[in-house]
């Protein structure tokens, strides 16, 4: 039986939240559970969460602390607890961020340790399935803003980042009207801003800030040293030779051993001198950062030119170029040309759209991992599916940048096979397709009607990113809080999404993800549960799932207002407490002497006629 009776409540909404039907059936076997990401004792929360009858469950390794603190001994015992029950596992890794992009900027050292940690997580993930491949899913940003507001138009808002690769450092170009004159012409009422052109406009300005700092350290240092030989009243080019040579004896002595009067006088052309050749020195500097830059960047012609100054200088670089005050014109001399030729040659790309970076780099360590995983496994290799994060929250949440991002972190694996394995091109692209995919969060997309999305833009996002769906997490919302609910409490269009999915041959594990749900209605365990059925049940429902695995009889959808909650094994006990009190099941209407609970002289035994 589906259940043991019907006993009214006492109101007629029975006091539980009522539930939309999806209108589209899942298998209750195709729907999974997430064990509790708030504690590392994963397998207590599992052996406790199999009662339930859910085929597969998702270990949660969200936080990276709380996974380093799961025992490897209880990954083993998960994996022999699932086996003898028949269950599937797969993993939620560790929220990281991918790119290598931290609060100060973007650097390697990040990249490769987010690569390293990454790598640790799916390595581990194969002690819960040895023999099959096991989904473990990541997050496509841990942390970034969204790194471009597009409207549902297409039209981009508020700001684009961008970013130096040479340095890591952010930057931003708000997309603002501009009202200058241009092309010999003026717009009273502003013209809109374009993102390509800004950018290039950017760039310009970033290359001629830094050629003005190497003007101005060569200025600074040049009328240093001219105020220092005004100050000693030298004056002809045969006298500064002179002095530069004195300079330069006086650093094999000790002055403090000379006459008074001519202490002071090399004291103090020294102070000059060396404060004005540090500004010199920073101004080189500076051109060999920006001459390397120009040169990897450089078009053909402007690369003729810059080899030609190249070769003329090269006889003159010594290594004691920078510290001989003999040299010190021909220093400066070299430095001023350079200037000059930076100054010539066509503006290099100095910042890029952060998006494009970020995909580069990102798809390069989800790459990286998935091929170290295959090193390791083989076929037996897990799989590793990147979220979609919450819409709105961080970058690249959207179904065209999540598309983007598995593509190019296919293409990359295939590259990588094909160069360390020898393997043919259709062949490493059959593997990396196997190996990299999507995990589908339908609750976290939902997230863009805060953007001015409405249901058939969630609908259409679901078709965009379906070809490449392995995995999907199922939570509901009403799209402006990451609020994470039972199927059929909010407005996901699910059924919709499922259909697009389906048309697309999905056949992946299925992951409640109902985080608010648990946190507040917690179950105690020989009662009720609190607030009405679990989230299984209550997805159950919303899927109308059918009850038997045969698909005969009830589904779950037609069990709501009933004790259903005695039905599933472990969420309670059989004969309760309130229905032996109201029809006598058991001994509750016995006096307490015959072990009852009604005393007195109502007792049916107490000799008390019947009334």
């Amino acid at each position: 039986m589906v259940s043991y009776e019907n006993v009214y409540p006492g109101a007629d909404d029975f006091l539980i939240p009522s539930y939309n039907a999806i209108g589209y059936q899942i298998q209750a076997g195709d729907i999974g559970l997430t064990l509790d990401g708030r504690s590392a004792n994963q397998l207590k929360d599992l052996q406790s969460k199999m009662a339930s009858g859910a085929k597969t469950f998702e270990v949660q390794g969200v936080d990276a602390k709380v996974l380093e603190g799961i025992p490897r001994q209880h990954f083993k015992e998960m994996s022999r607890s699932m086996k003898m029950a028949g269950v599937s596992p797969s993993i939620h890794a560790p929220i990281v961020e991918p790119s290598g992009i931290t609060n100060q900027g973007w650097n390697e050292t990040a990249r490769k340790g987010a690569e390293a940690q990454m790598a640790s997580a799916v390595l581990r993930s194969h002690e819960l399935d040895e023999k099959g491949n096991i989904s473990v899913t990541f997050h496509s940003t841990g942390g970034l803003p969204e790194i471009e507001q597009v409207t549902k138009e297409g039209k981009k808002i508020g700001q684009v980042l961008i970013i130096d690769p040479r340095t890591g450092k952010i930057d931003a170009i708000k997309l603002e009207k501009k009202y200058f004159p241009e092309d010999k012409k003026f717009k009273p009422e502003g013209r809109e801003l374009e993102v390509e052109k800004e950018l290039e406009e950017h760039n310009k300005n970033s290359w001629v800030q830094n050629l003005s700092n190497i003007n101005r350290y060569i200025n600074y240092g040049e009328q240093t040293i001219n105020e220092t030989y005004k100050n000693l009243n030298v004056k002809s080019e045969e006298e500064k030779q002179n002095i530069n040579k004195l300079l330069k004896k006086t650093k094999k002595i000790d002055i403090n051993t000379l006459p008074d009067l001519e202490k002071e006088r090399l004291k103090q052309l020294e102070r000059g001198m060396d404060h004005g050749t540090i500004y010199l020195k920073d101004a080189y500097q500076n051109l060999k950062v920006l001459f390397d830059l120009a040169y990897e960047k450089a078009s053909d012609n402007d690369k003729k030119e810059l080899q030609r100054y190249a070769q003329e200088i090269s006889p003159k670089i010594t290594q004691d170029l920078e510290k001989d005050p003999e040299k010190l014109d021909e220093f400066g001399e070299l430095v001023e040309k350079g200037l000059k030729v930076l100054n010539k040659i066509k503006v290099p790309t100095l910042y890029q759209p952060l998006k494009k970076f970020v995909m580069d780099k990102s798809s390069q360590t989800f790459a990286n991992v998935a091929e170290t995983a295959y090193n390791e496994f083989g076929k037996t290799a897990p799989i590793i599916n990147i979220e979609n994060p919450p819409a709105g929250m961080f970058g690249l949440s959207k179904a065209e940048d999540l598309k983007e991002l598995v593509k190019k972190s296919r293409e990359k694996l295939a590259e990588n096979l094909r160069k360390s394995k020898g393997l043919g091109k259709s062949e490493a692209k059959r593997i990396s397709e196997q190996m990299i995919g999507a995990t589908w969060d339908v609750g976290h997309i939902n997230m863009l009607r805060k953007q001015g999305y409405g249901e058939k833009d969630i609908i259409k996002q679901t078709e965009i990113i379906a070809p490449f769906v392995k995995h999907v997490h199922l939570s509901d919302n009403f799209g402006f809080e990451h609020t994470e609910l039972p199927m059929g409490m909010g407005n996901v269009p699910m059924k919709q999404i499922m259909e697009k999915l389906g048309e697309k041959g999905f056949e992946g594990k299925k992951i409640i993800e109902a985080i608010d749900w648990y946190q507040h209605f917690q179950n105690v365990p020989g009662q009720p549960p609190k607030g009405g059925a679990p989230s299984l049940i209550q997805t159950m429902q919303s899927f109308d799932s059918p009850i038997y695995a045969m698909q005969a009889g009830p589904s779950w959808g037609q069990t709501q207002g009933f004790a259903t909650y005695t039905f599933a094994p472990g969420q309670g006990a059989i004969g309760t407490p309130v229905s032996q009190a109201t029809y006598g099941l058991g001994f509750s209407t016995l006096p307490a002497e015959l072990g009852g609970t009604v005393g007195g002289d109502q007792s049916r035994f107490s000799g008390t006629p019947n009334q």
